[in-house]
């Protein structure tokens, strides 16, 4: 990093940053929220920990609050303190267990990446009070719309996706498990503490001061639900373009990309930058299962539009979700990319030209750390046979403009290649969940009677990992 930080836990986006859930509650980010990070249900570190309180402990939600009161509410500011003291904030949980597991977290990626791209870190410093009230001046935001969506991925729910609640119907009722039926609440179709799928809808407060704040934004990110096919998203770049501040601004996404409106690439050709983080988990009849009921097909057709068609200023990644299901497949995924051909796709240095990773928290049945012991030594194995290959076929991970200009070690001591894999797997390996196997067990298995799917068929090499149970 270029400039010193005030602690070792300091993380730079509770100083230019606010996250939206798709339900109108907010986050210090989007990684703050601890999902019941543990081997059961934690009640300590439950997925509430993260959502941003108002001084009676209720959820700030944007359907009751304005984004601006959260931003120096007292829940902001104390982490704001924490952070500066060298204290661990409870939110901030999932990047602290990452890391010390060994792999590289957001709070560090991003706070790197600012620092690098812009951020005045004395500023921000100098500017924060005593009690951790910053300026009200947003730099980076993190919006959900809603929960409009095509798919119904294994790992969502209905509260993040509108595909799942036909799933969720069928499949909630027969479940037996007492823990795995908790996780699975969706209670009251996800409005309560005061929250609403459609609270960006006749919310003039919040336009009012979203638009307000677009002189000061770096950066505006969009996931889901699925941003693509949210028209309030298409309204925002319109606007933003209509300010005049596009060509300073840049765009970041999370979507699966299965469909558009016809003028989005043209939209994005006026922003300095668009980073499209494409979501797709694995190849074949494997990703069809994890993100239910895409067809790979249309995964691979979309990679070569967006390769292909897109303007120079948009980069695109393969944003892979590391779950149970995939992780022992992911060097496949990486062949599989590299293989192809692509001018842009996770080309160096991003993913250090592999693909991109964050893990799945929730649900927890599906989290690495399930896996038996025996299943994660064969994963580690795998990948360790599998290093010299992509050590050979580096280059191909290599844009033609940079050609000559990266060396193979540059490559082999790169943060995103070799490196993410080994903090991922030794992540996977840092605790053991799997007391959570029953759970896994019958969430796919009613999920398979459900959609006609097999996990045994489709995830050969790991039908076994229930033997013990």
């Amino acid at each position: 990093m270029t400039n010193k930080l005030p602690s070792d836990t300091f993380c730079i986006l509770p100083w230019m940053h606010l996250s939206t859930r798709p339900d109108g509650s907010m986050r210090v980010c989007c990684t703050a929220n601890a999902s019941s990070v543990g081997p059961t249900n934690d009640k300590k570190h439950g997925g509430q920990v993260g959502i941003l309180k108002d001084d009676e402990g209720k959820p700030n939600n944007l359907n009751v609050s304005d984004f601006l009161s959260s931003w120096n509410s007292k829940y902001m500011k104390n982490v704001r303190k924490q952070m500066l003291a060298g204290e661990k904030p409870p939110s901030c949980l999932k990047c602290f267990k990452e890391e010390a597991a060994g792999h590289r977290s957001k709070r560090q990626w991003e706070t790197e990446y600012w620092l690098n791209n812009g951020a005045d870190l004395e500023t921000l410093i100098k500017d924060t009070s005593p009690d951790g009230e910053v300026p009200p001046r947003l730099e980076y935001i993190d919006l959900r719309f809603g929960t409009k969506c095509q798919l119904a991925c294994i790992m969502c729910s209905p509260h993040d996706s509108s595909g799942w609640i036909k799933d969720w119907k069928a499949v909630f009722p027969k479940v037996k498990n007492p823990e795995l039926k908790e996780i699975m609440q969706w209670e009251n179709k996800g409005s309560t503490n005061r929250s609403s799928y459609n609270w960006h809808k006749d919310n003039p407060t919040f336009w009012k001061q979203f638009y307000d704040q677009i002189p000061h934004m770096k950066q505006v990110y969009f996931a889901g639900g699925e941003s693509l096919i949210i028209e309030e998203h298409y309204e925002i770049l319109e606007e933003i373009i209509r300010q005049g501040h596009n060509d300073r601004i840049e765009l970041r996404y999370n979507s699966n990309g299965v469909e558009w409106r016809d003028d989005l690439f043209e939209l994005w050709s006026k922003f300095r930058k668009v980073r499209f983080h494409y979501s797709v988990d694995s190849i074949g009849a494997m990703n069809e299962y994890i993100r239910y009921p895409s067809k790979w097909k249309r995964t691979e057709e979309v990679f070569h539009i967006l390769d292909k068609q897109t303007t120079d200023n948009v980069e695109v990644t393969a944003a892979c979700a590391v779950q149970l299901l995939n992780i022992y497949y992911i060097p496949d995924f990486i062949q599989w990319k590299l293989e192809q051909g692509f001018n842009k796709i996770n080309m160096w240095p991003f993913g250090a030209g592999g693909v991109n990773y964050h893990f799945v928290y929730w649900p927890g049945h599906l989290n690495v750390k399930v896996l038996p012991k025996w299943f994660k030594q064969k994963c580690r194995e795998k990948y360790e046979a599998w290093y010299p290959w992509w050590e050979k076929n580096w280059e191909k991970g290599v844009p033609s403009w940079h050609k000559g200009k990266v060396e193979y070690q540059d490559w082999r001591d790169a943060n995103y290649g070799i490196k993410r894999l080994e903090g991922m797997l030794s992540f996977m390996e840092s605790e053991d969940w799997s007391q959570r196997l029953p759970q896994t067990q019958e969430f796919l298995k009613l999920n398979d009677a459900h959609r006609s799917n097999s996990f045994a068929e489709t995830f050969p090499e790991m039908k076994d990992i229930f033997s013990d149970i």
